[in-house]
C-alpha cells in the first residue's frame, strides 16, 4: 500500500507546484489564474484518493470516497475557462458557459456525497488499498462529468490559425485536445470502467489529469513566448520592460500582439486587445501605417473614453523571404513632453514679457528722471520768487498765486515719485533672480506687490497690510513678490467694489507664511475657491485676472511652498502660502 500512496502524493505535489506558479505569474500578459483553478481541482481529487489509500477501515474509506466526485466534476468547467482565455473572439460566451457549468457541477458533486447508492461498498483491490463498488446512480453521474471536458476539447478546435502563427495555433489546439483525451483515457478506465468489471487496479485519474494539465500549462506559455528558457521568451520579457508601447498589427489592422506598456497606455487588459482593430485605438489611417511613420503626433483613445497625446512610428515586418507579414507599431506617450513644451513656451513668453517690461521701464525712467529734476528745480525757483515778492509791499496778491503754483508742483513731485517707484518695481520684476535683485526685507516685498496691484483696482478695493512679523532679509524676495502679486490681483479682481484685501506676513520657526483675506467676493465663493485649488494649472473656466497664476504656481513649487484655502467670514476667502525659510534664504 505504501508504494501506491506515492501516486496521489505525486499528483498533489505537481498540482501544488504548478498552481502556485500560476498565481505568481498571472498578469495582463499571462492569464494563468484559470490554470491555477484547474490544478486546485486535480489536487483535491488526488487528496481524496490519498486519504482512501491510507485508510485501513473500509467504512471510513467509504466516507472519504463519498467526496471523490466533487473535484472530477469541477475539472470540466475549469478546463472550459482555460479554453475561453485562448479564444478572445468567443471569450464572453465560453466564460458564461464555464460559470454555469461550475455552479451545476458543484451542486452535483456536493449532492453526490449525500445521495444513497453512489458508492455501495469498498473492497480490497489486492494492492493494499480499496476499490469502490459503484451503485446505479454512479453509472449516470460519472459519464456526466465527461461532457464539459469534451466540450472544451471541441471548442479548442475553433482556434483560428493566423497566417503568421498557423503552426503555433494548430499545435496549441492539437496539444490541448490530446491532453484532454490522455487525461480521460487514464481516468475513465481506472476510476470507472475497471472497478465496474471488478478488475483490481490503482486509481490513476488525478495523476493523469494533473500531468496532462501541466503539459497544457507549459505548452500555452511556450506558444505565447512567455518562457524565459526560449529566445522568444527573452525577447518578450525585454519588450515588456520598455517604456514605449509596442504592438504587432496584421496588414488589415487587427492587433496580433502587444507588450505590457501598450496595454497600460490604452487602459485595456492585454488579452482584450487581441483581435481589436487598430483604428479603434488610434487616429491614424492604415495606409499611413503601411507606408511607414516616424514620430507622427496623434491621439490614443483610452478605455475610459478619454484621449492622450502620443507619438506614432511604424515599420513593415517581413518574413525571411521578404514577404510582408504585419506592421510593427511603436507608441510614445507625449504627455510629459507636451507639459515640458508648454512650460518652456510659458517661460519663453514670460521672458519676453520681462524683456519688454525692462525696456519700457528703462525708456520711462529717463523722462521721469528729467521731469523730477525739472520739478525740483522749479520748486526751488518758486520758493525764491515767493521770497522776493513777499519782500515787496505791493506783492500780496502775487504771493497767493505763487503758493498755489508751489502746491501744484509739490503734488506733481509726489505723483512723479510714485511713477518712479513703480518703474523700480517693474524693473525688479523684470529681473527676478538676477544678481543683486534678491535680498529684500519682508515689508518691502509685501508693499512692492501691493503697489503694483493697486494700479489695477486700487480705487475700487482697499489693499492694505495688517501685520508684518519678521525682520530678516529674504534672499528670494523677488520670487515671493511675484507669487504675492498674482494672488493679490486675482483676489482683488473677484472682490466687490468697496471691499478689501488684507495681507499679513509672519515668520514661523521653520517657514514664512503670508495670509491674504478678500471680502466680500463678487463671484460665487465655491467657484473661486475651486479655481484657486488648481492654482492656475488645470484647464477650465478661468477667473478674472488669472494671468500669472500658472507661473506663480511654478515659482511656489520651486520654493517648496504650499497653498492653503479657507473661508473668511460669510462671503470672503482666505489664501495662505507657506514657504520654508531655508528656500527663501532665511535662517530657520
Amino acid at each position: 500500500m505504501i508504494d501506491f500512496v506515492f501516486i496521489p502524493l505525486l499528483a498533489i505535489l505537481v498540482s501544488a507546484a504548478f498552481g502556485s506558479v500560476s498565481i505568481v505569474w498571472d498578469s495582463e500578459r499571462r492569464a494563468t489564474r484559470s490554470m491555477c483553478a484547474l490544478f486546485v481541482c486535480t489536487g483535491g481529487w488526488a487528496f481524496v484518493d490519498l486519504l482512501t489509500y491510507m485508510e485501513a477501515d473500509p467504512a471510513r474509506a467509504l466516507e472519504w470516497m463519498r467526496w471523490s466526485h466533487l473535484s472530477p466534476m469541477m475539472v470540466g468547467p475549469t478546463l472550459l475557462w482555460v479554453v475561453a482565455q485562448m479564444l478572445p473572439q468567443s471569450r464572453r460566451r465560453l466564460e458564461g458557459h464555464a460559470r454555469t457549468g461550475a455552479v451545476v457541477s458543484f451542486v452535483i458533486g456536493v449532492g453526490a456525497a449525500f445521495i444513497p447508492g453512489i458508492t455501495l461498498d469498498m473492497i480490497p483491490n489486492g494492492f493494499g488499498g480499496y476499490m469502490p463498488v459503484y451503485g446505479p446512480v454512479a453509472l449516470v453521474l460519472i459519464p456526466m462529468g465527461t461532457i464539459l471536458p469534451l466540450y472544451a476539447a471541441i471548442e479548442a478546435t475553433r482556434i483560428e490559425a493566423r497566417a503568421d502563427h498557423r503552426y503555433t495555433d494548430e499545435r496549441r489546439s492539437f496539444g490541448l485536445r490530446v491532453s484532454v483525451l490522455l487525461a480521460m483515457g487514464v481516468a475513465i478506465p481506472s476510476e470507472f470502467v475497471l472497478p465496474l468489471l471488478e478488475i483490481p487496479v490503482p486509481r490513476l485519474g488525478a495523476f493523469g489529469s494533473s500531468f496532462a494539465a501541466a503539459i497544457v500549462w507549459l505548452a500555452i506559455l511556450a506558444d505565447t513566448e512567455d518562457l524565459m528558457v526560449t529566445p522568444s521568451g527573452v525577447a518578450r520579457t525585454l519588450l515588456a520592460d520598455l517604456h514605449d508601447g509596442i504592438a504587432l498589427v496584421a496588414l488589415d489592422g487587427m492587433i496580433l500582439s502587444s507588450n505590457l506598456r501598450f496595454a497600460e497606455m490604452t487602459g485595456r487588459p492585454g488579452s482584450t486587445l487581441l483581435g481589436t482593430k487598430l483604428g479603434t485605438v488610434f487616429d491614424a489611417p492604415m495606409t499611413a501605417l503601411q507606408a511607414g511613420l516616424e514620430d507622427r503626433e496623434t491621439m490614443l483613445h483610452v478605455a475610459d473614453g478619454g484621449t492622450i497625446p502620443v507619438s506614432l512610428s511604424s515599420s513593415i515586418a517581413t518574413s525571411r523571404t521578404g514577404q510582408a507579414i504585419g506592421i510593427v507599431v511603436i507608441v510614445r506617450d507625449r504627455r510629459d513632453i507636451d507639459a515640458l513644451r508648454a512650460q518652456l513656451l510659458r517661460s519663453g513668453r514670460l521672458a519676453a514679457i520681462g524683456e519688454l517690461a525692462a525696456g519700457i521701464a528703462h525708456e520711462v525712467n529717463n523722462p521721469v528722471a528729467f521731469i523730477r529734476a525739472d520739478l525740483n528745480l522749479l520748486e526751488d525757483r518758486l520758493g525764491e520768487i515767493r521770497e522776493r515778492i513777499a519782500a515787496n509791499p505791493v506783492g500780496g496778491d502775487s504771493v497767493a498765486v505763487v503758493d498755489r503754483a508751489s502746491g501744484r508742483v509739490s503734488r506733481a513731485l509726489k505723483g512723479i515719485e510714485h511713477v518712479a517707484q513703480v518703474v523700480v518695481d517693474v524693473r525688479e520684476f523684470a529681473h527676478v533672480g538676477g544678481a543683486g535683485q534678491g535680498g529684500s526685507d519682508p515689508e518691502s516685498v509685501v508693499e512692492g506687490a501691493l503697489r503694483l496691484a493697486r494700479m489695477e483696482r486700487g480705487d475700487d478695493v482697499d489693499l492694505r497690510i495688517t501685520n508684518i512679523m519678521g525682520g530678516e532679509r529674504i534672499e528670494s524676495g523677488q520670487e515671493l513678490k511675484q507669487v504675492l502679486l498674482a494672488l493679490i490681483r486675482a483676489l482683488a479682481a473677484n472682490t466687490e467694489k468697496g471691499g478689501r484685501v488684507e495681507v499679513e506676513l509672519r515668520a514661523d520657526p521653520g517657514s514664512t507664511t503670508v495670509g491674504l483675506a478678500a471680502m466680500p467676493l463678487k463671484a460665487d465663493r465655491a467657484a473661486v475657491r475651486a479655481r484657486f485649488e488648481s492654482f492656475g494649472t488645470e484647464p477650465g473656466e478661468p477667473i478674472a485676472a488669472e494671468i500669472g497664476l500658472a507661473s506663480a504656481a511654478e515659482l511656489l513649487e520651486q520654493l517648496g511652498g504650499q497653498l492653503y484655502l479657507d473661508d473668511e467670514g460669510a462671503a470672503g476667502l482666505r489664501v495662505e502660502i507657506s514657504v520654508p525659510r531655508s528656500e527663501l534664504g532665511v535662517e530657520a
